[in-house]
Order: C-alpha cells, then structure tokens, then sequence
C-alpha cells in the first residue's frame, strides 16, 4: 500500500494538464459538465484523464471481451471524467489528500467520523456529492451509477470495471 500511495503522490505532483488534455474533456464532455470539470484541481483533472485514457487502452487493446463493458466505451469514458466532481464542493490539494490518507491509516479508519471537517468529509463524501451534482445535468444511469459508487464494492461489473482502473490511477 504504501508504495502505491507513493507512486500516486509523484504523479499527482508531476504529471501536469497539457492543451491536448483539454481538447480531449472538451470532445467528450458538454460544455456544462465542462465547466464542472475545470473546477476540479489539475492533480484531479489529470488524474480523470488518465483513467479515461486506460480504459480506452483497455477496450482497444481488447484486455476484456466483457461485452457489456466494450458496449459502454464513451460511457464509462465520459464517466471517468466526471467521477470526482464531487471534489470541486471543498477542493483537495494533493497535500491535504495524503494527509488524510496518513491520518485515516493512523486511525483505522475513524477519520471519516470528523463532521466538522470539510476537506475530510469531501474526501469520504466525493462520491455522493458528485451524483447530487450530476444528477439533473447527466441524464445516463450507467454514468450516474459509476460515479456515485466508484468506490464502493459493487455486484454491478461495469462500476467494478470502472473501480479497478480508477485505484490504479
């Protein structure tokens, strides 16, 4: 685990939004889900642009004959850069989400019992404040049910689909 955390740590601090980045969120997205999702820090944009550009990897690449999975490519694409606007209601920045990762671990897990915090709350929260978002904007079930789940254990195989690429990015 801490490996990873650290790998995500790097990247998050080196892997910066490119033009190109955006030409790419502006092909797929509106303009209002757009504006949502240039909102959210550019560690969390790039981070959404990753997990888009994997699964299209994924699917072109043919790693899953799922064939409900290769008939929700620009599905799951779109939802991969919508997943986190939940973060744009109190923004994280990359300091602030490895500081309550350690202290999470620290406390097995009771940090998420702080109310008073915001940033703690966005960060356990993200999820559902993304759907409250999204849900009169985004009029697709599949898309809403990836972001208001991404991080939950889920029987639905197109959120686990999307939960796998997600933890690896």
């Amino acid at each position: 685990m801490i490996p990873k955390r650290v790998k995500q740590f790097y990247i998050n601090v080196s892997d910066k939004m490119t033009e190109n980045d955006y030409d790419y969120a502006r092909k797929i997205l509106n303009d209002e889900e757009f504006d949502l999702f240039v909102k959210l820090s550019k560690s969390e944009q790039k981070h959404s642009i990753r997990i888009a550009k994997d699964i299209e990897f994924v699917i072109e690449n043919e790693e899953t004959n799922d064939k409900d999975i290769l008939n929700n490519k620009e599905l799951l694409i779109r939802a991969s850069l919508l997943h986190d606007i939940g973060k744009s209601r109190k923004r994280l920045n990359v300091i602030d989400k490895s500081i309550i990762v350690i202290l999470n671990k620290l406390t097995n897990g009771k940090l998420k019992n702080i109310k008073k915090s915001q940033k703690i709350q966005c960060y356990y929260n993200h999820s559902e404040y993304g759907y409250e978002i999204l849900k009169d904007l985004v009029k697709n079930d599949v898309i809403l049910d990836i972001i208001r789940n991404h991080h939950k254990k889920s029987n639905n195989k197109i959120v686990s689909f999307f939960k796998a690429v997600d933890d690896r990015n």
